[in-house]
């Protein structure tokens, strides 16, 4: 007899487990195709595109914002240093005379959207003896000090130009023996300071300057070598003339810029020149910017671009300085 695949109840046997179903005939489950997937895909990179603008931007307004409090902590600094001196401060050592009012808080002398590197300080750089392998840091220790000025001019034959350059001799020093060298420090017109060596005691040593980084940049390191450095790190120039402020609370005190000092004011000054080069418009061409008031702004550099008389003589001149005035009088 034929079978007919039916038991006598009429079920299907080969539905049945001693008759398995041939695997090529059970339905197989639905996959993803390729074009399916190249959807998917192109789908999440449309989202990912209309989102990392909105999320870049998020973030350039933190920065804005971070860079307009720093600002603003360093004219709540500044106002209170003038209030306990009264003849005002020195423009070119003014991160040294804001930090105490600020509890020494460096961070906020720096622009998060500030990426320059190489901004480093005197006491940053080494000396490094090839002869015994002794590393001294330029700052006052053990193997540096401050040196007397009477005695510094005398022995290097060197006159300092300002009351506020001083001497750093190095080496020896703990044992009230010669020193080995001589560095005079100048303040600058634009912040910072030129180092210069000028003599000293080398007792046939070899003496290398070395950056922080480690990399020799004078080899030997002897009298007549010359380097300037930013002093400590900013990411803002103070108006160059901020000593004279007396009544000037809209003049710009202290800007987004590349040098320490925004030497801008005068028809000699050196900003005249630089200022398209140096003003730091950090923030979508814009650049932050607090007052002889206390009041910071966010602003377009042409406004108060000191190579216009006009501009120079309202945003940046101190009343009292009317021999530095650009406009006719």
């Amino acid at each position: 007899m034929v079978d007919t695949g039916r038991r006598f109840d009429g079920r299907d046997t080969r539905m049945d487990s001693n008759h398995p179903v041939n695997e090529r005939t059970r339905p197989s489950r639905a996959a993803f195709s390729l074009v399916e997937l190249l959807v998917v895909v192109a789908i999440i990179m449309a989202v990912v595109s209309l989102a990392l603008p909105a999320v870049q931007a998020s973030r350039e307004a933190s920065r804005t914002t971070v860079c307009a409090n720093n600002l603003k902590q360093i004219g709540i600094a500044h106002a209170g240093y003038v209030t306990k001196y009264r003849s005002g401060m020195p423009a070119y050592d003014w991160r040294r005379n804001v930090l105490p009012e600020m509890e020494d808080n460096r961070n906020s002398l720096l622009c998060p959207a500030d990426a320059r590197t190489g901004l480093y300080d005197v006491r940053e750089y080494s000396v490094y003896i090839v002869d015994n392998k002794r590393t001294i840091p330029l700052e006052p220790g053990p193997w540096c000090a401050i040196g007397d000025p009477v005695f510094c001019e005398q022995f290097s034959g060197v006159r300092r130009a300002t009351p506020d350059s001083y001497f750093l001799v190095f080496e020896d020093m703990a044992y009230n023996s010669p020193f080995d060298g001589m560095i005079l420090v100048e303040p600058i017109a634009q912040g910072g300071y030129k180092l210069t060596h000028v003599g000293g005691n080398p007792h046939s040593y070899t003496h290398q300057l070395r950056d922080p980084g480690k990399v020799v940049i004078a080899n030997p390191f002897g009298k007549g070598f010359t380097w300037t450095v930013q002093g400590i790190r900013t990411s803002y120039g103070i108006n160059s003339r901020s000593a004279r402020f007396t009544t000037d609370q809209f003049k710009v005190l202290a800007v987004e810029y590349a040098t320490p000092v925004a030497d801008v004011v005068g028809p000699t000054a050196t900003g005249t020149i630089t200022w398209w080069r140096d003003v730091g418009a950090r923030h979508a061409g814009r650049a932050n910017v607090v007052y002889g008031d206390g009041r910071v702004a966010l602003v377009d550099p042409a406004e108060i671009d000191p190579t216009v008389p006009m501009s120079h003589d309202f945003s940046w001149c101190p009343l009292i300085d009317t021999k530095l005035l650009l406009s006719p009088q």
